[in-house]
């Protein structure tokens, strides 16, 4: 009997020992990352910090002595295993806005940014994709800056409020159809607008970014299914509404952008274009009535104007540690089949955030 007793403790020990190896081994067994290159769409909700989105970050955001409810986007939950959080060191509403996603670290040379993206040889991400065959475009509320739209081949920008314009820098047939494609798009920008500036109006205001978005990949895919393409685009509704209404406001608006993100990660989750959701900064409120800061201090220096999310919408077996703000565009080459892209160009310093 004692012997069967030993034999049943030993194959116990031994299945124990066995699941173990294989819950810490997976995350580097995973299937390799394919080297297949692959169309970018990086999609940045504007003011949306990470530690307002729940079950992303693991910080509870108290005012007024209760705890913020966290937003909650559903359609985005199942791809939080493949998310990670990001320092930003940089928070405030200068010439870098969200140049730093265009153009590296620049060196981390902040405010000459400006001068970087003109700089000769691949200087900007539009610079290294483009000289690999990519088509670069820019959908972006608030403008964003003039250096920033001259990297691309096509931007569509606001003028104003859903007061939409197309810049076209590329003779290419490909950027003209764009191009053509985006003011026809313009068109539809005051079917979003309401009269009162309330949450649903800076829900609407993002979704037209959103929706047009959706339209325009599903135009390249048409239209051009052999040519990659660079999408950076910017939904500023969430970072408006974090400034001119409240907290709670604020909550509600991030979530009024679920059924129009949902589109998108239903159709890109599993397709040849890689999905990413990011922000350039989160907020911060002093009360839950106050309006959101993230360029002074004391906000500035709060984890809650800093942490930004860097969601990886994708069915692929991938994972990401958190890192900075850095280290986003080095981890987006790699999986977009560019594992050397950084050392090509002249401000790229970080880190894939890549688990292999």
């Amino acid at each position: 009997m004692r012997f069967k007793n030993n034999k049943f403790l030993l194959f116990g020990a031994l299945l124990s020992l066995a699941l173990l190896l294989l819950f810490f081994t997976t995350p580097f067994l995973q299937k390799p990352i394919s080297e297949e290159h692959k169309s970018v769409f990086i999609l940045v909700l504007d003011g949306v910090g990470a530690s307002y989105l729940e079950n992303l970050s693991e910080h509870q955001i108290m005012i007024d002595g209760v705890f913020l409810r966290k937003a909650r986007l559903k359609s985005m939950e199942r791809f939080y295993s493949k998310s990670a959080v990001l320092e930003q060191p940089f928070t405030k509403t200068t010439a870098a806005h969200s140049l730093y996603y265009i153009a590296g670290n620049c060196g981390r040379r902040w405010d000459s940014i400006k001068e970087c993206v003109d700089d000769f040889g691949i200087a900007s991400v539009c610079d290294f994709y483009r000289s690999k065959g990519y088509l670069c475009i820019m959908v972006s509320e608030a403008g964003d800056f003039k250096e920033a739209r001259n990297e691309f081949d096509v931007v569509l920008y606001d003028n104003d409020l859903f007061d939409f314009r197309v810049q076209l820098n590329s003779s290419s047939e490909e950027a003209k159809e764009v191009a053509r494609f985006l003011r026809e798009q313009a068109k539809n920008a005051a079917n979003y607008k309401l009269q009162e500036r309330d949450v649903d109006f800076f829900v609407l205001y993002s979704a037209f970014i959103i929706d047009t978005d959706y339209k325009l990949i599903k135009f390249l895919q048409g239209r051009f299914p052999e040519k990659k393409f660079f999408l950076f685009s910017n939904a500023k509704g969430t970072d408006r509404c974090a400034h001119l209404l409240s907290a709670l406001e604020y909550i509600n608006c991030i979530e009024g952008l679920d059924s129009y993100l949902k589109p998108l990660v239903e159709n890109l989750a599993d397709s040849n274009v890689l999905f990413f959701i990011t922000a350039d900064h989160g907020m911060a409120f002093d009360c839950l009535q106050c309006n959101g800061h993230h360029a002074s201090k004391p906000y500035s220096e709060t984890v809650f104007a800093k942490q930004i999310p860097f969601i990886f919408v994708s069915d692929e077996n991938v994972f990401l540690i958190d890192g900075t703000a850095y280290d986003l565009m080095p981890s987006v080459f790699e999986l977009s089949g560019f594992n050397s892209a950084c050392g090509e160009m002249k401000y790229c310093e970080g880190n894939s955030l890549v688990m292999r």
